[in-house]
């Protein structure tokens, strides 16, 4: 019996206990003292009482009666389920110390009130407090003040005195004293709800007023630009007189600044010809669309089987409205509007590649691919099993096939190693410049002009003198030296002027214009850039650490470029970007045979519904093609 009182002390749920003395364990050899969390009373038959510390053995006579309390303060929870306030109901929970004192007669005032059934536990306290009042005290607290008021003051110290004097008759009663609110907690579900929705309220309002301020710094960005740039304009059109003089002819009659300073701004203040829509990347499986204008908002998603391998590259052919999807083992042909699959062109016996195909474009009627170890191909764009080799390497020689590109009059061009191959047709002989100084990572062609940017840092020009595709007199002329390797080109031209967009590392991206001499900063980045994709009102960057983009659109003020992480975004690196602009798609002179180019019978890779055809209220969703 004695074990079982000993026992029951340790439940953390009882507060006091009442036993008969022949309960308590004893022994001839040893004592048993009261626990250290507890005290206790000794009351004889005779009514005399006997206050036992803890650490000291009662021993209690056989017809005592022993009375065990806890000596600390006893935490009794009090609570209210929806509760009117002024404004909203409120659910509160509070935590009242309560202490019985070390006093013979405070014990026995204890046990005589609430011990009526031997046990008194922390629940048959707290239904004891709230029926003497503690609950209506509580109620009454509450209904006079708002929800924010209980949600965001501390009502601890006025709330104890309130309670110790609903309680006081209580206390008294049973030798108790409230030593104060030891937890004081307040919930209102309605006025959590409001409070979100004000709070994004408040939020969009400030999101409207920063982004007028945007807007505002912009416009007046740009008037000073115009006024900069207007005695510019002012001299050149006097020079010009009355003819129109090509770039080339006016830019000399400027100073070494002016000249800076207007070609720097050129790209914001010539009419628009070609805008961006829309800046789709490629992460792992998935293509994501992002607004130009907002590059931190996701406008949608899809996400590519697996049957071609990891997306490597992406790009955008405007006559078509199409996006060049390359994969490790093929193309996937997309819609730039919505992600649909228009076409899957794959390499027969491809294995299982370590790269993948770094460039398409549409020629024609074909299909162009580059892929350094499976070399470049052709697909009929309605014949997609009908995949022709145009350069193969043998034994790992060319060891890089970059950059396939269109050219003047049709031809397509790409390069191997140090050289550029055209080819005027997917079964034409293929036609080698000389080598340049190092292997050439990308191309660009604007016009009869070709230009090449090498892993040594060089912009390389061919100018085919008014031959299209590869000059009689086959010459390279460096126009440009970076001071690290080019991993992309983009050539812009108004008016006969044209400007190479190139990357520029840890100096942003820089406008390069061979005929005039120049080279100015476009853009300034806070991290390094290695890639680079430009329109008429846009540059868009890859940092060398290919988790984030920077971009700059025309709408933007200053030079400097608005960095947008996306890696954990699109749950991987960045493999590639492109610009979708204003599509002038051409009259289709290609049969398309059922179920859309490419697409097998089966339908593999085509969900119900279409591909990538997202629902009406889109930002965000994803797309399983």
């Amino acid at each position: 019996m004695g074990s079982d009182v000993v026992k029951r002390l340790g439940d953390a749920q009882v507060l006091a206990l009442r036993c008969q003395g022949d309960a308590w364990p004893r022994s001839l050899l040893s004592a048993t003292p009261i626990p250290a969390p507890w005290m206790g009373l000794v009351i004889r038959r005779d009514g005399r009482r006997r206050l036992v510390p803890a650490g000291e053995d009662p021993r209690p006579a056989s017809d005592d009666t022993l009375v065990l309390v806890r000596n600390q303060a006893l935490a009794v929870p009090l609570g209210v389920v929806d509760c009117p306030a002024t404004d909203h109901p409120v659910c509160g929970t509070v935590e009242l110390l309560l202490r019985c004192a070390a006093r013979d007669h405070d014990l026995a005032a204890f046990q005589a009130t609430l011990l009526t059934s031997g046990e008194l536990t922390v629940a048959a306290l707290a239904d004891a407090v709230r029926r003497a009042g503690a609950e209506a005290a509580l109620r009454q607290f509450i209904r006079p003040l708002t929800a924010a008021q209980l949600l965001h003051e501390d009502w601890r110290a006025v709330l104890g005195d309130i309670l110790r004097d609903a309680l006081q008759r209580f206390l008294f009663s049973s030798g108790l004293t409230l030593e104060g609110i030891g937890r004081l907690e307040f919930s209102s579900e309605s006025y959590a709800q409001q409070d979100a929705l004000q709070r994004a309220a408040a939020r969009r309002i400030e999101e409207i007023k920063s982004r007028d301020m945007v807007e505002q710094a912009a416009t007046a960005a740009t008037y000073r630009r115009l006024d900069e740039m207007s005695g510019l304009f002012s001299k050149l059109k006097q020079v010009a007189g009355d003819d129109t003089g090509r770039w080339g002819e006016l830019l000399p009659a400027l100073t070494p600044v002016e000249r800076g300073r207007l070609l720097e701004n050129l790209w914001r203040v010539t009419p628009d010809q070609c805008t961006a829509r829309a800046i789709v990347v490629v992460a792992g499986y998935g293509c994501s669309w992002l607004d130009p204008v907002r590059p931190e908002r996701v406008v949608q998603r899809m996400t590519l089987e697996a049957s071609l391998g990891g997306l490597r590259s992406v790009g955008f052919c405007r006559e078509r409205g199409w996006l060049l999807v390359g994969a490790a083992r093929g193309v996937w042909v997309l819609s730039a509007d919505d992600g649909a699959v228009v076409g899957r062109y794959e390499v027969p016996d491809a294995g299982q590649p370590r790269t993948g195909f770094n460039a398409a474009v549409v020629a024609g009627d074909h299909l162009w691919a580059t892929h350094s170890q499976l070399g470049c191909w052709c697909w009929p764009l309605p014949s997609p099993a009908d995949a022709a080799a145009i350069l193969r390497p043998v034994d790992g020689k060319p060891k890089a096939v970059r950059g396939v590109t269109a050219g003047a009059g049709g031809q397509v061009l790409f390069a191997a190693d140090d050289c550029v191959y055209f080819a005027d047709a997917p079964g034409a002989a293929l036609r080698a410049t000389s080598p340049v100084t190092a292997t050439i990572t990308c191309l660009a062609t604007v016009q009869d002009e070709v230009y090449a940017g090498t892993a040594d840092g060089r912009v390389w020009n061919q100018n085919p003198h008014g031959h299209p595709g590869l000059a009689d007199a086959d010459v390279w002329s460096a126009v440009h030296r970076a001071g690290s390797a080019l991993e992309s080109i983009v050539a812009r031209c108004w008016s006969g002027l044209v400007e190479l967009v190139i990357p520029a590392g840890a100096d942003g991206v820089c406008g390069v214009y061979g005929e005039a001499g120049v080279a100015v900063r476009l853009m300034e980045a806070t991290t390094p850039i290695r890639r680079v994709w430009a329109c008429d009102d846009a540059i868009v960057a890859l940092n060398e650490n290919r988790d984030r983009l920077v971009v700059l659109h025309a709408s933007m003020p200053g030079r400097a470029g608005r960095p947008v992480a996306l890696a954990r975004e699109l749950g991987g690196l960045i493999q590639d970007a492109c610009i979708v602009t204003a599509a002038e798609v051409a009259p289709g002179n290609v049969s398309i045979p059922p179920g859309g180019v490419g697409v097998p019978p089966d339908g593999v890779g085509v969900p119900p519904g279409g591909v990538g055809v997202p629902p009406a209220n889109h930002e965000g969703k994803e797309v399983q093609a």
